[in-house]
C-alpha cells in the first residue's frame, strides 16, 4: 500500500511543485522516492519468496509443498519484475513513471490471484 501511495505522486511532482503542494516526492525528489519504493517493493517480494521457499522444505504434505512453491515462485518473479521494469525508467519522465506505476498495479492484482495458495 505505501509503495502505491508514494509512487503515484512521482509523475505529478512538477505540478505539485508549481502549485506549492509539498508532497513527499516534492520534498525529497522524484528519483529518491522512485528508487526507495522500487527497493522496498522488490525486497518485500523477495522476502515473501524466501519465506515460502523455506516453508516448502517444512511442508508435511505434497499439496502444501506445491501451494508454497507457487507462492514462492510467483513472489520471486514479481520481485524480479519490479527491478527489471525499473531499469529503463527515468524517474523524472512522468510518462515512463506512470507506465511503471501501472505495472506495479498489475503485480498487486496478480498477487491476489496467488493468495489462495498461501498456506
Amino acid at each position: 500500500g505505501i509503495v502505491i501511495a508514494l509512487m503515484k505522486d512521482v509523475p505529478d511532482a512538477v505540478g505539485d511543485a508549481m502549485f506549492n503542494i509539498r508532497s513527499f516526492t516534492v520534498r525529497i525528489g522524484q528519483k529518491n522516492v522512485f528508487t526507495a519504493m522500487r527497493r522496498l517493493l522488490s525486497m518485500l517480494f523477495i522476502g515473501v519468496a524466501a519465506a515460502f521457499a523455506r516453508g516448502v522444505l517444512q511442508a508435511p504434505t505434497v499439496t502444501l509443498r506445491v501451494c508454497r512453491s507457487i507462492v514462492a515462485i510467483s513472489a520471486f518473479s514479481a520481485g524480479f519484475s519490479v527491478r527489471q521494469e525499473a531499469q529503463t525508467v527515468n524517474a523524472e519522465d512522468s510518462g515512463e513513471v506512470y507506465k511503471y506505476y501501472m505495472h506495479l498495479w498489475k503485480l498487486f492484482y496478480a498477487s491476489y490471484l496467488v493468495l489462495p495458495f498461501a498456506r
